[in-house]
């Protein structure tokens, strides 16, 4: 090799490393490379975008904390006046957010809301995310404006999840408080169009968490949705305690019946770690615990995700019948005008 040839593989050389040198750094880790490099492939998870601020937003309107615009304060969700401003705000909501607010109106002063997401990939089957809108004579904050914001921040939230493959049907319920009357008449109805349901989550008070456990209770879980709930609760780092029971008499009970696989998530109601204001004055926007509702919302929205993706279930299901789980009785009234304390 010549001098001339030398000095320019030197100076290549040197400007190699130079460049190498300024090249930006990656930060150093206490993890080996190997688990380096699976952080960096986790996708990123759709339930992180559930925004509690929102959720307290649309809480503190249907619970009277703060004025629908200029309808003014919802005073409570028993009367047709005050189920009617709840129908009114659920709607609008939704049509911000670009759906289609389907009422289903199954008798006089009984109406329910639905709103559909379709899956990418054409679809026959439904997951049904659903609450009871309505209250006793109260503000009904966590019984059950916390259930209908959830499912109002999941139809927020999982429009944007890409490669859905199941169509999803967001549904608002009427008149449970006496007796499930508009979850009974919907189920029927969509029975009746021959839709093919594959499970059901139905979501009765989530907003209270004494022991501040996080622990979420799932009632009645149908199938392989107990499992189902597990295995994302681990997948997704989730990591929530749980409670299953036996506590029936709420919406989910009506699609069960119908023969569509059904589950209730809510507070423990069953175990007694519940707002002590239930079906009571005293259940007003300031007794939620925000934390608890946002921590549970992000599980059930995260489960209804991996289900519309068709994430398959974990192997081997061993079905646990219901039956051997505590139950406790809920309560229905004879009308919305019962007193309360």
């Amino acid at each position: 090799m010549s001098k001339q040839q030398t000095l320019i593989l030197l100076s290549s050389l040197a400007l190699l490393t130079a460049c190498i040198a300024n090249l930006p750094q990656a930060p150093v880790t206490p993890n080996n490379g190997l688990q380096s490099f699976n952080t960096r492939q986790q996708p990123a998870r759709i339930e992180n975008s559930v925004d509690q601020g929102r959720m307290l937003s649309h809480l503190a309107i249907m619970s009277g904390k703060s004025a629908f615009g200029t309808a003014g304060l919802i005073p409570e969700r028993g009367t047709p006046q005050g189920r009617e401003m709840t129908r009114a705000y659920l709607v609008s909501a939704l049509e911000a957010l670009g759906y289609k607010a389907e009422l289903h109106n199954y008798r006089a002063n009984g109406t329910n809301i639905t709103a559909r997401l379709m899956a990418e990939t054409p679809s026959d089957e439904y997951i049904v995310l659903g609450a009871h809108m309505d209250s006793v004579r109260n503000a009904g904050a966590d019984d059950n404006a916390s259930g209908s914001v959830s499912v109002l921040e999941a139809a927020a939230v999982l429009r944007n999840l890409k490669g859905r493959r199941v169509n999803l049907l967001f549904a608002w319920f009427d008149e449970e408080e006496i007796g499930l009357v508009g979850s009974r008449y919907l189920a029927k109805e969509l029975k009746k169009q021959g839709l093919k349901i594959t499970s059901m989550h139905n979501i009765d008070m989530l907003g209270f968490d004494g022991d501040k456990d996080k622990t979420v209770e799932l009632a009645q879980p149908d199938g392989i949705l107990w499992d189902y709930y597990n295995m994302v609760n681990k997948t997704h780092g989730l990591n929530l305690p749980f409670d299953r029971t036996n506590t029936g008499q709420s919406d989910h009970e009506s699609f069960h019946r119908e023969g569509f696989p059904a589950i209730c998530i809510s507070e423990q109601y069953t175990n007694g770690d519940m707002t002590p204001f239930y079906h009571k004055r005293g259940d007003t926007f300031e007794t939620i615990h925000p934390e608890y509702l946002t921590s549970s919302t992000r599980l059930v929205v995260a489960v209804a995700a991996d289900l519309a993706l068709k994430v398959p279930p974990p192997a081997n299901i061993q079905v646990i019948p219901n039956d051997r789980f505590p139950a406790k009785p809920r309560e229905f009234h004879a009308s919305y005008d019962e007193h309360l304390e």
